[in-house]
């Protein structure tokens, strides 16, 4: 009986059709039974039971409920220890943390905002000065991801975003010359790129159509911090992102799971899909 390879995902937001596309050409290539299943149109009273010889991975965002449901302690996923739930949804602000008690280097950051006054100069003298960078919780592509320059619009945005109840966190503003995308599977980074910072927009994925990616090998201690991250992450497969300040120090961003690895493909040669179920069925 062939293996069958469940690709999770809700609708087609940007890049996810392309993602399926290439996941479906990889299944056909290593004689795997493609089975997309979209979390808006699944029929719940009667989901599948992926069963040892098969793989499950949630591609994008959205049907982390859907993957709930689908785990089990048989089916082959891209965990390194196969949770009952999948942790922390898709906020990658818990992983970062993580990094942090390890010691990983990464923008310093304020983790749960206090609104008080005295509080708030002394986070922003902690982080440096201004400007500092507001996140909120389960942001994506830079959408919630702002730039703070002054002590007056500090203070308008938090307030704002109390307000609302939307968890943010603080962290250091880092004057980046190029950022990198690094993609690990097992103990290694398989496709490594960097991008040049957007002009007129600190943040490297707000435009449409960025980052435009070029392929370039990074050193061994950016790619064994990014394998120890994605590690720490609990996931074997990742894409984890690192910004390059002015000096050429390296700062790790974030840890993604899902992650966009198309624009890798090309620009680095690599089959990152086939190379993905080539380790999944090898597990």
């Amino acid at each position: 009986m062939k293996s069958k390879f469940y690709c999770l995902h809700e609708g087609y937001y940007e890049g996810v059709a392309l993602r399926l596309q290439q996941f479906e050409e990889a299944c056909n290539r290593k004689g795997v039974v493609f089975c997309a299943i979209d979390s808006l149109q699944a029929d719940y009273s009667a989901l599948p039971e992926p069963g040892v010889d098969d793989l499950l991975y949630n591609s994008c965002r959205g049907s982390e409920m859907l993957e709930d449901l689908l785990l089990n302690n048989e089916v082959k996923t891209i965990y390194r220890q196969t949770p009952s739930l999948r942790p922390h949804n898709v906020d990658t602000i818990p992983f970062s943390l993580l990094l942090d008690k390890h010691d990983i280097k990464a923008p310093k950051t304020i983790y749960k905002i206090n609104r008080n006054d005295s509080y708030l100069k002394k986070y922003v003298e902690v982080l440096g000065g201004f400007p500092i960078i507001l996140k909120t919780r389960s942001s994506t592509r830079g959408i919630g991801t702002i730039k703070v320059e002054s002590w007056p619009s500090l203070i308008s945005t938090v307030d704002y975003l109390t307000s609302i109840g939307q968890e943010f966190i603080m962290r250091s503003f880092i004057r980046a010359r190029r950022g990198c995308r690094l993609i690990v599977l097992g103990n290694e980074v398989i496709a490594s790129a960097v991008f040049r910072m957007q002009e007129g927009d600190f943040r490297n994925a707000a435009t449409p159509g960025a980052p435009v990616y070029e392929s370039m090998n990074l050193s061994d201690q950016l790619n064994n911090e990014a394998v120890r991250a994605s590690h720490l992450a609990n996931f074997d497969f990742s894409g984890v992102d690192f910004l390059e300040d002015e000096e050429g120090n390296f700062f790790l961003l974030e840890v993604n799971n899902p992650t966009g690895f198309s624009a890798l493909i090309d620009v680095c040669g690599v089959d990152i899909p086939g190379k993905l179920l080539d380790y999944m069925l090898e597990k």
